[in-house]
Formats: C-alpha cells, sequence, structure tokens
C-alpha cells in the first residue's frame, strides 16, 4: 500500500537524519521496514483507508486530503520517538 511506503519512506529519513550517514542506505532502509512491521501500525493504516474508501469511493478529491491525514496521524517517527 502506498501509505506503508510513504510511512516507512518518512521513517528511512528520519533515521538518516540521526545516523548523520553512519550507515548505509539499505542498512537504514531494512531497518525502517523491520519498524514499521512490528509496530502493528499497517493494521491500523489499513482499517484507515479502508473506511476512506467506503466513505468517499473513488473520489480522489475526497480520498487524497484523508490518505495525507492517515499518513500524518501515523508516523513512524513520532509514534517511535514517544516509546523512548
Amino acid at each position: 500500500m502506498i501509505a506503508g511506503a510513504i510511512l516507512v519512506l518518512e521513517y528511512l529519513y528520519f533515521l538518516l537524519q540521526l545516523q548523520n550517514g553512519s550507515d548505509s542506505i539499505q542498512e537504514s532502509l531494512a531497518l525502517a521496514v523491520k519498524e514499521y512491521q512490528s509496530s502493528g501500525i499497517h493494521a491500523k493504516v489499513n482499517e484507515s483507508i479502508q473506511r476512506a474508501f467506503e466513505e468517499y469511493g473513488d473520489n480522489v478529491d475526497n480520498l487524497c486530503p484523508v490518505f495525507v491525514h492517515i499518513v500524518k496521524e501515523n508516523q513512524l517517527s513520532k509514534m517511535l520517538s514517544r516509546k523512548d
């Protein structure tokens, strides 16, 4: 799903900023994917996307802002930094 990919890329960017180039992009990407998969967030994101389609059908004008909101609400960098 696109939202999952966006969340992984957002977290990858966050990791790269923290590491300041100490790890390779591949290692950081693998960690970002692992964190996304283990966070359980994908189930919440998929459920939110399903509800959006049920409510708005395929109306892109309505879906796009909803998808942006879903991604903003589920940013891994914010969620994981709150756990620390």
